[in-house]
């Protein structure tokens, strides 16, 4: 232990002589291991504890019916939950739930809008979460509709709306203007069963009997389910047993199970329920870019260190003349590798103390209870200590290794260049400057196209045009108005909104396309009789007159909805082009009638394809419903003005409470502002990859200016007698920039082949670049080239401009 010691001090001592180094390797170190620690601290925060406050979320599972697809709808109707709940043998729980907004309405205040989560009675056992206060339901609670329905708060709305009351169980709660009571709080990490989506309040699935239909009818798939495996069963043995009872079902019930009635199961890391889904696709490429940079880096660090460590070879070889073993020597040359990683890691704790929680400084604003951020936890410590020690023997360990490789003897008899530029270390410096150029032209590669993407995205049509267009959302159900009422207050809203100053159009619709929502229902032509695992699932909103006209969407052929497509006008419908072609290829949709919950609605009209989830979906059919034929819709008011959107804002919702002062209005926004949720993971992958391709450009022409430098001074009295025998400027100028010259080409022909097969692993994620784009590889290879061409130039010209008599002298 006290030779140890003796060891690190010596190293402190040595890392104080070089400050510029110390301070410089630290830093960079310090920065590239931040990136890694802070993509996990993300991973960490999102995918490992997809449900906050859970137990043992690995052995969770959630359920899809149907083609696998980003964006899947709830899987089941309740008689089918409740049979494959009863049935199976492969789960020890399968919960069930349905969330959506409603208002808190209590003490004749300002109605506030709550998430609201309709949960199965052993929702929260399933998930091994214990009440905070009080208790959770019970099992006979399920179903059972109560005249005062019970309520469970989460942690965040009881410390925020009821000032953490110790006493609030048992008190009474009023949501959408019906009182429920309180029986219990939900831990303060829990915030439902959905990935990445925060819930307010649970209650049961059918508290006041409103559901009664819903809970009946084995055709209405309403619930989302989440199971948890029995301890020993995969998750491929389960998915066996409930597809075999799932077809039982369909078979005792055909007319019920319609369409593709197979079920995927999934871990919750990965779950297509909640965002998931999305980060599964992206953190992991993300990460394994940032593991590219911290190894770019160390290559650069072990550079730099294996030219101090040559800088230093007659020390070390007097201190092997003097007894000290190769080991002794190795050892402390590593331990100040070591020192420097260990300082890097504990700057990157701390910094990543903070980026964790810019996680959600990417999301725009947004009317989805989006919960996600990173977290910091003894994972990510372990991980930085983990990465601290693999840099150390990166950058440390290989440099200390082939510095005493060269006798003592020799260095000690001559000292010059013959021993710095030996075979072993110029052969170790050129393989690293080779592989930082490698490195940094798949990065750099890697970053162009994700740009590239971006930009496509940003210039692609979406079908309608978002400019000038205001959105309001109104909560009329969600504060208990029935369905009379709402109707009413619809039509003053628009009204009253159409006859702003400013507002050229004025419209409503329940859904607000590239927002990551998506409404969907299953529509058959009149008469047909699909075939087996056969599913018409369509896209769908609901609209009043003029809506096209709002957003600027064509309208191909028929008409637009009127007025007078009331309930007590016949259904009506209009369609798409690719709906219109799903249906009826090759036919004039207009007259022909689609079959929807068991009613036939006439299609009236055919609009053009526009974008409903993300630019670069690929066409999805998508069917509108005349708004004022449904009762139950949500209400957004959709104005194109004459100006700015946002100056608007103010006007359109002080209109809205002349009306009622007592609605809740919220999401008032621009259109385009609401759209940014549809770019938000291409943004995110090209910022990062941006930020890393910069790190790596410098890196790159540090290293090799480095390198050049070093040599061109081993080389400065060699340079002085070619001048002084004749040799002119222009050949010293080549000789140095070629010893550069064919690093640089050996380094991008590497990189050509880490490149193409590192695009492969990201093509999916690219939109209107091909991942091999001969553009992007050109323009990388020529800024790199030009970049690591300058950083030979810099030490050859100082190399022609010096004083050749001067040269000679030096040894």
């Amino acid at each position: 232990m006290t030779g140890l010691l003796q060891d690190v001090r010596f190293a402190l001592r040595q890392l104080r002589k070089n400050p510029g180094f110390t301070l410089t390797a630290t830093a960079m170190l310090a920065v590239a291991i931040c990136a890694n620690s802070t993509v996990f601290s993300w991973i960490n925060g999102t995918m490992l504890h997809p449900i906050p406050g859970a137990r043992n979320t690995g052995d969770l599972v959630s359920l899809m019916r149907g083609e696998p697809n980003a964006s899947p709808v709830p899987p089941l109707s309740y008689p089918d939950y409740r049979d494959l709940r009863d049935q199976n043998h492969s789960l020890s729980g399968l919960l069930a739930y349905h969330h959506d907004w409603f208002a808190l309405t209590h003490n004749g205040a300002a109605p506030e809008r709550i998430y609201l989560a309709n949960v199965s009675a052993n929702f929260f056992d399933v998930l091994g979460v214990k009440p905070w206060l009080g208790r959770f339901f019970l099992p006979e609670e399920e179903t059972r509709p109560d005249s005062v329905p019970y309520a469970v708060l989460s942690y965040s709305l009881w410390k925020t709306h009821f000032a953490s009351d110790p006493a609030i169980v048992g008190k009474t709660i009023e949501i959408a203007r019906h009182p429920g009571i309180i029986i219990g709080v939900a831990p303060k990490d829990f915030i439902g069963a959905m990935p990445g989506i925060r819930e307010d309040v649970w209650i049961t699935l059918n508290p006041l009997g409103t559901n009664a239909w819903r809970m009946t009818h084995r055709s209405v798939n309403w619930l989302n389910v989440v199971g948890r495996l029995q301890p020993g069963v995969t998750r491929e043995k389960a998915s066996h047993d409930l597809n075999a009872r799932m077809g039982r079902m369909v078979a005792a019930y055909p007319d019920d199970h319609l369409g593709n009635n197979t079920l995927t199961i999934d871990p919750m890391w990965r779950s297509p329920f909640g965002a998931n889904g999305y980060m599964a696709a992206t953190l992991p490429i993300l990460l394994a870019i940032a593991a590219v940079v911290l190894l770019l880096t160390c290559v650069n660090v072990a550079t730099l260190t294996l030219v101090r460590f040559v800088a230093r070879r007659r020390e070390i070889a007097i201190r092997q003349s003097l007894g000290a073993s190769r080991p002794q020597i190795v050892m402390q040359m590593v331990l100040e590798g070591v020192l420097i990683s260990l300082f890097a890691g504990t700057i990157a704790l701390l910094l990543t103390s903070w980026t964790a929680g810019a996680f959600a400084l990417f999301f725009p604003p947004t009317s989805n209870p989006v919960a996600l951020n990173g977290m910091l936890d003894q994972n990510v410590a372990i991980g930085i200590v983990a990465l601290a020690l693999l840099a150390s023997v990166l950058c440390g360990a290989l440099p200390a290794w082939r510095s005493s490789l060269v006798p003592a003897a020799e260095v000690l008899k001559d000292e010059t260049a013959s021993v710095s530029g030996s075979s072993h270390n110029r052969h170790l410096l050129n393989a690293l400057v080779v592989a930082q150029i490698a490195l940094s032209l798949a990065l750099l590669v890697s970053s162009g196209l994700f740009l590239r993407t971006l930009r496509n995205l940003r210039d692609a049509g979406s079908g309608f045009d978002p400019d000038r267009v205001l959105t309001a959302s109104v909560g009329l159900n969600m504060s208990g108005y029935n369905n009379d009422e709402a109707a009413v207050l619809r039509r003053n809203i628009l009204d009253r909104v159409s006859t702003l100053r400013g507002v050229a159009i004025a419209s409503m619709t329940d859904w607000v396309p590239m927002c990551f929502t998506r409404k969907t229902l299953d529509a058959y032509p009149e008469g047909y009789m699909p075939r087996p695992h056969e599913w018409f699932e369509v896209g769908r909103a609901d609209v009043t007159p003029r809506y096209f006209e709002t957003l600027g969407i064509p309208l191909v052929e028929g008409r637009d909805f009127s007025a007078t497509d009331d309930d007590k006008a016949p259904r009506v419908l209009i369609v798409d082009q690719t709906a219109a072609h799903r249906y009826w290829p090759g036919q004039d949709p207009l007259g022909k009638k689609l079959l929807i919950w068991g009613r036939l609605a006439t299609v009236i009209g055919v609009v053009q394809n526009s974008r409903h989830q993300f630019v670069n979906e690929p066409p999805e059919p998508m069917i509108y419903r005349s708004f004022y034929q449904q009762s139950d819709n949500e209400t957004i008011v959709q104005v194109r003005t004459s100006g700015n959107p946002g100056d608007l804002a103010p006007s359109v919702e002080a209109a809205i409470r002349e009306i009622n002062t007592q609605l809740p209005i919220f999401d008032v926004r621009p259109l385009r502002d609401t759209m940014q949720m549809a770019n938000i993971f291409a943004v995110m992958q090209s910022t990062f990859a941006g930020m890393f391709a910069l790190i790596a450009l410098i890196l790159a022409a540090t290293g090799i200016y480095g390198v050049v430098a070093y040599r061109t001074h081993l080389r400065t009295h060699e340079i002085g007698v070619r001048m002084a025998l004749g040799a002119s400027r222009a050949n010293v100028m080549r000789l140095v920039l070629l010893q550069g010259a064919w690093l640089i080409v050996a380094g991008l022909v590497l990189g050509l082949g880490i490149s193409f097969g590192l695009t492969r692993f990201i093509a999916r994620l690219l939109y209107g670049v091909s991942p091999n784009d001969p553009l992007t590889i050109a323009g990388v290879v020529l800024i790199l080239a030009l970049m690591a061409l300058l950083s030979c130039y810099l030490p050859a010209r100082r190399a022609v401009r010096q004083n050749p008599v001067t040269a000679i002298r030096e040894l």
